[in-house]
């Protein structure tokens, strides 16, 4: 099975005998349009508009530049979930061809994640995450996978602090329904409720799947993204204000992406000397991926 994909502004050229990801001859061509895009300011490519007005178009695609081919396998969803999740690793929103962006969209390898891949961990990680799509293809876990990584980018294309934030706790959510789905019998052994509280279940992931926690995710810290949560979903409030007229907790968005970054990472099976990193310290880590 092989898939086309986009948009990489590397060059990528990376295989094993049961993957294979090759760089399409015209990257720099590619590249050099996208570039020269109206649309592009910075790292972002932002929505075109429609016919040339104020309004932006609901739908867009990239062109792609790369291809990925998973040998001996006929599942194009396998192939799908394997170019997701390669975006993830990557830092980038890569998307099968055919598939359209509906947000703005990063166009630099790294924006949308804090930890740097070598290109010799990338198959490695892939296969990891291969066994977790045919363990789980029969289950919801590989869509809430997907759903994880999707919210994961699309909330650092929010304008707003309130709705990157909304679409990050979604974010954990799904990854905590993967968890207590692939881990139950752990879950049952750690925690004596038998349905755990928001407030605990960032702490059950880190136990579980060993990955640093960082303070805002503390169930005994004075404010928690669960607390923060509760007011804006079911109140409008953040701090006890209106929308609007205070700002959520500084580092609060940063911290919560690094942790369900490690815990995308852990659920497919990786294990990296990321997953152990405190969060928040807005640096770039290596993955340091531990066969």
């Amino acid at each position: 099975m092989k898939m086309d994909f986009g948009y990489h502004p590397r060059w990528l050229n990376v295989s094993s005998p049961e993957i294979v990801i090759e760089t399409m001859a015209d990257l720099d061509a590619i590249r050099s349009r996208v570039n020269a895009s109206k649309q592009v300011g910075g790292k972002w490519l932002y929505m075109p508009l429609k016919d040339g007005g104020p309004e932006p178009v609901g739908r867009y695609q990239l062109p792609t530049t790369h291809s990925l081919a998973l040998i001996n396998e006929t599942d194009e969803d396998m192939c799908r979930f394997a170019i997701i999740i390669l975006g993830f690793l990557l830092g980038i929103r890569l998307l099968p061809a055919g598939w359209g962006h509906l947000h703005r969209t990063a166009i630099e390898q790294g924006a949308y994640s804090s930890f740097t891949p070598h290109d010799s961990e990338i198959v490695p990680c892939l296969k990891k995450a291969l066994s977790f799509y045919k363990v789980n293809r029969s289950t919801r876990n590989v869509k809430r996978i997907q759903a994880a990584v999707t919210l994961l980018h699309w909330s650092q294309a929010q304008y707003l602090q309130f709705d990157e934030f909304d679409y990050l706790y979604k974010s954990m959510d799904a990854c905590w329904a993967v968890c207590s789905d692939v881990h139950a019998a752990a879950i049952r052994m750690t925690s004596t409720k038998k349905r755990p509280r928001h407030a605990e279940r960032p702490f059950i992931m880190h136990q579980i799947l060993s990955v640093g926690l960082p303070g805002i995710l503390n169930p005994v810290s004075a404010q928690t993204a669960a607390t923060i949560r509760n007011d804006l979903l079911h109140e409008g409030l953040i701090s006890d204000l209106p929308l609007g007229q205070d700002i959520i907790r500084p580092h609060c968005t940063v911290e919560i992406r690094e942790f369900v970054e490690k815990a995308i990472l852990a659920l497919l099976g990786i294990r990296a000397s990321y997953l152990a990193t405190a969060g928040g310290d807005r640096m770039r880590h290596f993955l340091g991926m531990i066969p």
